[in-house]
């Protein structure tokens, strides 16, 4: 088949749904706090935290950022799974001690287990915040923590989100996941370009306007680029942009024939790919400075999707050559490769930053998102319905999953924890957004 006729082949499969013709459409923990918040189990139970209005204690605050850090960050702890927010109007004037301890009693009193006072100065350009943490379960109101946060005017949402990740930090031991963007493609077919926002769904901004085919936006282990699929030129080549520099897009591969499913090894170093320039669909990886390639696969089936284990030991991969597509392993040389699971169409592996599961889709009828032990235990279903509920992408604590569902009629990005908890859309409007891709934490 030429290149040319190759094109139109893999554009109208895209159109159809897809570039295979078998995949689917498109500082230290708190002390003393006698309240457990369950980071891993059904989450029941959870801390009851109140956090008023930060106080402005310098400058003027004419954008309205205090009441905003308060509001984001509040929406961000409910978002975790691990805090209730409690209602609260009005900000705590600073250094006034019988203010502080009347608001705290009046807040234990309506049930609050903990309490933020959030102290704001705004300068220039610049907002300097101040998280403090109280104990409010203790008589004396113990205060738990203090850290300040810095950021530009124009960005209280970025100070809010990383206020909120220290407050999961101090109860948890490991920070919140506010703090980070989702890629996903957005468009209606024949037309799809690559956008990001926060992962709440706010400050949507453009990665690619070059009105083409743009698919599968993964991030980089620094959150500083994108590696994706574009047909820019003509062809499904896989490119690079850096959505926070003014830097070029990067071509990473542009082979004869296919160039998709981008994944990134943990250190940033490799890029493994599907590639079809050897005549058959097999798993390739890059070395992203120097450019060498390394072949993994080498069977008649299609083998596509790699996903990286955290460990960079392993990679999970979609394979036919036994039937329908399933989920295999294999380690990073290419070699010990063996079938995860079985019986059924199972494809979009993601291996979770822990290590401890594979999120993967499985298509019977409906497609729903499932997820297994690396060594093929405890196969769990994750959706049911309704509609199509596929594309998982895991957040970087492990315990959230973004994917794409057509449960209102339209593809939209969601997100959910892992214990059965609703999902919340995360991207509001008109069109269709697909491939949703969790950055890690921003640096």
């Amino acid at each position: 088949m030429t290149r040319a006729a190759l094109a139109l082949l893999l554009a109208a499969l895209v159109l159809a749904g897809g570039l295979l013709p078998w995949l689917p459409v498109p500082e230290g923990r708190a002390q003393g706090v006698d309240v457990y918040i369950n980071v891993t189990g059904g989450g029941t139970k959870k801390l009851n935290i109140a956090i008023p209005e930060f106080a402005v204690v310098a400058g003027a605050d004419a954008t309205g950022a205090a009441k905003l850090l308060a509001s984001v960050a509040g929406n961000d702890l409910t978002l975790s799974g691990l805090f209730s927010v409690v209602a609260a109007t009005g900000a705590i004037p600073p250094n006034n001690p019988e203010a502080l301890k009347q608001s705290w009693t009046e807040f234990a009193a309506a049930g609050a287990h903990a309490g933020v006072h959030g102290l704001l100065a705004v300068r220039g350009e610049r907002l300097e915040a101040e998280m403090r943490l109280y104990d409010l379960t203790s008589p004396e109101h113990r205060l738990i923590a203090t850290k300040k946060f810095e950021g530009a005017l124009r960005e209280p949402r970025r100070v809010a989100h990383r206020v909120a990740d220290e407050i999961v930090l101090q109860f948890t031991g490991e920070l919140g996941v506010a703090d980070t963007k989702i890629a996903y493609v957005v468009g209606p077919r024949g037309a799809k370009e690559i956008a990001m926002a926060d992962y709440d769904g706010a400050n949507s901004a453009p990665v690619t306007r070059n009105g083409s085919i743009n698919l599968m936006p993964v991030w980089s282990p620094d959150a500083r680029s994108l590696a994706f699929t574009s047909f820019a030129q003509g062809y499904p080549d896989l490119y690079r942009a850096f959505p926070f520099e003014r830097r070029p897009v990067q071509t990473l591969a542009a082979f004869a024939g296919i160039n998709s499913s981008p994944s990134w090894s943990p250190d940033g170093r490799f890029l493994a790919m599907t590639l079809s320039k050897d005549g058959n669909p097999e798993i390739y990886v890059l070395t992203v400075a120097t450019g060498v390639l390394r072949r993994l696969t080498r069977h008649a089936g299609i083998d596509t999707e790699p996903a990286w284990a955290p460990t960079g030991q392993q990679l999970a991969f979609v394979s036919d050559r036994n039937g329908a597509p399933n989920i295999f392993v294999m380690d990073a040389e290419g070699s010990s490769g063996r079938r995860l699971t079985s019986g059924g169409f199972h494809t979009q592996p993601r291996w979770s930053p822990k290590g401890d599961a594979i999120l993967y889709t499985q298509r019977q009828g409906t497609h729903d998102l499932w997820a297994i032990g690396p060594d093929g235990s405890n196969p769990r279903r994750l959706t049911a319905g309704p509609g199509d509920n596929q594309g998982g992408s895991w957040a970087p604590n492990g315990r959230h999953v973004a994917f794409q569902s057509n449960r209102a009629g339209r593809w939209r990005v969601f997100m959910m924890l892992l214990d059965g908890t609703p999902p919340t859309q995360v991207t509001p409007g008109p069109g269709e957004f697909t491939s949703p891709s969790w950055s890690p934490r921003l640096p």
